[in-house]
């Protein structure tokens, strides 16, 4: 195990000292590209000589130096005043490193540049790349208007703030170039040029340009992507708290590069110059704090718990800072910002170093990944506050410090993965012995399982129906067996006294009799149908040969009763051959029927109809193949009154009796339809109704058929 330990510290000690000197590199190559080379020339009094610089061969230059400035003052080509009054100033630099001479108060005001470029006559289609001027610009070149961003003004109010980096191409055809440049700057703590122009061939300009774009978002993208991964896993495993963290951290760095540099963002979006930089300031905050809560939930015994809510806390407060206040108020208070990063960022450390001389896991990777970060960190910030003139490196940074996390859940599934094989091995040899008698037992238990869940379906219905029973008898026989009462009790007080009265009684009483004895035959049969225990007697039926039957059957009750009939037989593919034809095809689908049950359904059904038709009226049965799902479509339609909507999902509900339902073909019980479902559903179908009030009803059932 010590072997293994010491073999694993050097893999890791070899690692860490390769991606170093690969991030130490990529930072000197960004840091070429970003500095100018320490052999160009540079402007002196206003006036930059490139007569002897080669564009195709020596690349870009930038236009770095003293250029003519005039402060507390907007001048446009052709005025008089850019020919006297020159005060020279260093550019790049901010107005904040000026002297109160020039009219500018602690980088608020507005003032103009000039700089001269002397070039070779040849110089053909140059470009210029105007990075970020805080906080709007209009660019001349030779006297033509070439670039502006947002709007200069005298005062807070004249003025728009905007940027973005622009690429300018021209033609000299002149070896004599002017730029004049009126800056003005009322919304951030710093205003002016603090970062260089730079000139150049157009292929050369563009070309650089496209490679730093593809650079910033190759990390942008894998910023984000990274983000969202981690955000993934903590949504499927809730577990490792850490890397909702990391994706948060991964996010909010990529949210203040996608607003600086090149403002990516703020071109792709319609989002207001102030908003680009809230969200700027916001995120370097709240980057501190998912970058504490990262390391909190990787070494929770190393690092304090107190310190989350002082983290936190001052966090938020930032962001509640920047929300509520304009960009000049909060952008002068950067130093609160960095003091409140760098704080967290020391602390942070602290924790790693402390966490890899206890030998956690993975604290090694964790430690190389955020010191290379806080350095990230740290020349940013020298370069917000121009004390270094270098490129800005925290993304690049929290790349090298994505790589680590790799390693890190690389490191944590390679154990787990151990454990796993571990386990399975052990687990495979215990499982050699018992998988035949796991096998039979499992088999066993199942059709135990079985059995029981039968059983217990079974003795549920039956119990349901028990009490559905005991209801419906308590609910419907109280009312005949107490007028019976009332009967009985008029012959044994004399009421009744003549013959004629105890006929009329006696009638009456066999009357309520005889619906008692019906109710009761209707409650045994629905009970029975419910319980399952109804024995069906199935076979298989021609649909023309039962089509024939019911219209036999019922064609002389509905006609005397004074009600038009009509009995059709429709499909999908009527043939065209003749009736022939049309029988033969009714003949070859068959229905499996109890014909005795499924007239029980057609009586209930026909019987309600004809008692609520009026004569003169008609019933209608319709028998329809549809062959896309070989079913049967059976309706029954009539012109009665119709049911009112309301009443429509409950009269195939048991003793459903308000006066408009349908659901009673002797007039008394309410059964007769909730028999009729019970017996189409045992053959498979189903049953429903279509109606509106005074305009009739339709009851339909559908059964399963097949066509031979």
């Amino acid at each position: 195990m010590g072997n293994l330990r010491f073999q694993e510290g050097s893999a890791i000690r070899r690692l860490f000292a390769l991606l170093s000197i690969l991030f130490l590199f990529a930072a000197f190559l960004t840091g070429c590209t970003a500095s100018a080379d320490g052999t160009a020339p540079t402007a002196k009094d206003g006036v930059i000589d490139l007569r002897n610089w080669s564009f195709a061969e020596r690349g870009q230059v930038a236009l770095s130096g003293r250029w003519a400035f005039y402060g507390d003052r907007l001048l446009a080509p052709g005025d008089p005043g850019l020919a006297r009054d020159a005060r020279y100033v260093n550019v790049p630099r901010s107005w904040n490193s000026y002297k109160g001479k020039f009219g500018l108060q602690d980088g608020q005001g507005y003032a103009t540049y000039k700089l001269t470029v002397l070039l070779k006559p040849d110089e053909r289609v140059l470009a210029l790349r105007v990075p970020n001027i805080f906080s709007s610009y209009k660019l001349w070149i030779n006297g033509s208007p070439a670039a502006e961003q947002g709007r200069v003004g005298t005062s807070r109010e004249t003025s728009t703030p905007q940027q973005y980096p622009r690429i300018v191409s021209f033609s000299p055809n002149t070896d004599r170039v002017e730029l004049v440049i009126q800056v003005s700057n009322f919304q951030h703590r710093k205003g002016g040029i603090w970062v260089p122009v730079m000139l150049g061939d157009s292929d050369t300009i563009v070309r650089a340009q496209m490679k730093e774009t593809a650079k910033e978002m190759l990390i942008l993208g894998s910023l984000i992507i990274i983000g969202v991964y981690h955000i993934g896993l903590y949504a499927f495993r809730r577990q490792e708290r850490f890397t909702i963290h990391f994706g948060l951290l991964c996010l909010f760095v990529a949210a203040r590069a996608s607003v600086t540099g090149e403002n990516y963002l703020l071109q792709m979006f319609p989002i207001p110059w102030e908003g680009g930089l809230k969200i700027e300031y916001c995120s370097f905050a709240l980057s501190a704090v998912t970058g504490y809560l990262y390391v909190y939930r990787l070494f929770p015994m190393d690092a304090s718990k107190k310190v989350i809510r002082y983290v936190i806390a001052a966090g938020v407060a930032l962001c509640a800072f920047v929300l509520v206040c304009p960009a000049v108020v909060y952008s002068r208070l950067l130093w609160a910002f960095q003091l409140y990063v760098m704080a967290v960022s020391v602390y942070t450390l602290c924790v790693l170093i402390t966490a890899k001389l206890r030998r956690r896991v993975g604290s090694a990777f964790v430690l190389a990944g955020v010191a290379v970060f806080v350095v990230t960190v740290l020349n940013d910030m020298l370069f917000y506050n121009e004390w270094l003139v270098y490129a800005q490196l925290v993304p690049l940074g929290l790349f090298f410090f994505m790589l680590m996390q790799s390693f890190i859940i690389s490191k944590r599934f390679s154990n787990a993965l151990y454990q796993i094989e571990h386990v399975s091995n052990e687990l495979r040899e215990l499982n050699a012995h018992l998988e035949e008698r796991i096998e039979e037992r499992t088999v066993a238990l199942s059709e135990v399982n079985a059995s029981l869940a039968q059983t217990n379906r079974d003795l549920e219905r039956s119990e349901t129906s028990r009490r559905q029973l005991m209801t419906n008898i308590s609910h419907d026989l109280r009312t005949p067996i107490t007028l019976l009462q009332g009967y009985l009790e008029a012959f044994q007080d004399g009421v009744v006294k003549t013959e004629e009265q105890q006929q009329r009684y006696i009638r009456m009483m066999l009357g309520k009799l005889g619906g008692l004895n019906r109710l009761i035959r209707d409650l045994f049969e629905l009970t029975k149908l419910e319980a399952g225990q109804t024995r069906f007697d199935f076979g298989e039926v021609p649909l023309g040969q039962w089509i024939r039957q019911v219209h036999d059957l019922y064609e002389i009750d509905i006609i005397s009763s004074g009600l038009r009939f009509s009995c059709d037989y429709l499909s999908d593919n009527v043939p065209a051959e003749g009736q022939a034809r049309e029988i033969e095809q009714q003949n070859r689908i068959r229905l499996s029927l109890d014909l005795s049950r499924m007239d029980q359904v057609m009586a209930n059904i026909i019987y309600n109809a004809i008692k609520h038709t009026p004569r003169g009226g008609e019933i209608t049965l319709s028998f329809y193949f549809e062959a896309s799902t070989n079913r049967v479509i059976v309706t029954v339609s009539d012109t009665g009154g119709g049911i009112d909507e309301e009443h429509l999902p409950f009269i195939f509900d048991r003793f459903y009796k308000i006066e408009a339902s349908r659901n009673s073909a002797d007039g008394g019980s309410g059964l007769g339809l909730a028999i009729a479902k019970e017996i189409v559903e045992a053959h498979g179908g189903t049953i429903g109704a279509v109606s509106a009030k005074d305009k009739g009803t339709m009851i339909w059932f559908m059964l399963p058929c097949t066509v031979i």
